[in-house]
């Protein structure tokens, strides 16, 4: 397997190829990231507070980086009326609690926090990890319907996102964030009712064409991602402006692009490792070193300390809040490590019946 020179991508990366020189083709094309515009989001948020809204915006907030910065460029340098959300997906680190806690303090706003059944969502997870050897969307969806849901009670006409230019190329060839493809997959359980997945899903008739169309007509707050708009700063220096204007905390063995508010990403990076033959990290940490923020010796050691051949430390934890035993968790993973890696990717899901 190649592995290009200049950055650490690998040619399983879909989209890479490596040519005779060892350099791969987004070395070769250079950062093609342009944004689309500052007046642009200028005009979403003028279009916004003309409504005259309780708020103006919906952020999510993880207690991340990503999000943190959001809230922080939407009350401290737009001047926008936001509520904030937080969805408990079960694995939230209490590093990752007490940032969302200082972020509402320091921002002054209103905040949701939405709890879903706790017991209903370790049977979500653990049959789409059974079924399609991921949990990713899991989450996903939760937080994406859950934020539609606030958006429609309150009538808050944008949604901002902390989806980051430096994750761009970062997720797996399947639409795990797919409501229809997740039903498909909790339609085929046995322990799972209708009712639990009408529950869990909020609007389990979800779908593409559903979406756009409430979006376009108002229902829906419209999701706009901020940092596609503007100059970004460094993964560094956006870390050290929310830690003096959020009181935002960050742990040492982060490594820049590491989601410490969830638990679980290290076991989830584990199992993109063995399906995909990479993980999300891998593409950030090129990203990076393309950019300048870090050196690709930098970028070999971090991913050298995620250890992905081996199983995380985070296994067993994942195990227990779970309910797998080790027997029957280790037959079903490693079996649909092997058989999954088509199954759901490679399905074009758009019904919502």
């Amino acid at each position: 397997m190649k592995t290009c020179t200049k950055c650490i991508l690998t040619e399983n990366v879909p989209g890479t190829s490596i040519n005779k020189d060892g350099l791969c083709n987004r070395c070769i094309e250079g950062n093609k990231f342009r944004p689309l515009g500052e007046k642009k989001l200028l005009n979403h948020f003028r279009k916004a507070k003309s409504k005259n809204r309780n708020y103006d915006a919906l952020v999510p907030l993880s207690g991340g980086k990503d999000s943190t910065y959001i809230l922080y460029l939407a009350t401290k340098v737009y001047n926008l009326k936001v509520l904030t959300y937080t969805y408990d997906n079960g694995f939230f680190s209490e590093l990752a609690l007490k940032n969302i806690n200082r972020a509402i303090q320091k921002a002054g706003v209103d905040h949701h926090f939405v709890k879903p059944s706790q017991s209903l969502l370790k049977k979500v997870y653990r049959k789409t990890l059974i079924k399609s050897g991921e949990i990713c969307g899991v989450c996903g969806i939760g937080i994406m319907n859950s934020m539609l849901k606030i958006s429609e009670s309150y009538k808050i006409p944008l949604i901002l996102l902390g989806h980051s230019p430096l994750e761009n190329d970062s997720f797996t060839p399947e639409n795990i964030y797919d409501t229809v493809r997740l039903k498909y997959i909790l339609n085929e359980s046995d322990d799972l009712t209708k009712e639990d997945i009408r529950r869990f899903l909020i609007y389990p008739r979800q779908n593409y064409f559903t979406n756009y169309y409430y979006t376009k007509t108002g229902r829906f707050g419209k999701k706009i991602d901020p940092l596609f708009y503007i100059e970004n700063p460094t993964d560094r220096e956006m870390g050290d402006i929310i830690k003096h204007e959020m009181d935002w905390e960050d742990i040492e063995s982060s490594g820049y692009t590491k989601h410490f508010d969830c638990l679980a990403e290290p076991f989830t990076n584990f199992i993109r490792e063995h399906r995909f033959g990479y993980s999300r990290r891998i593409v950030q940490l090129s990203t990076m070193v393309r950019n300048n923020e870090i050196s690709r010796e930098q970028a070999l050691e971090i991913h050298k300390k995620d250890n992905l051949q081996n199983n995380p430390a985070n296994m067993e934890f994942v195990k227990k809040n779970l309910n797998f035993q080790n027997r029957i968790f280790i037959i079903s993973l490693m079996l649909n490590l092997l058989l999954t890696r088509t199954r759901y990717q490679r399905q074009m899901f758009c019904s919502g019946k």
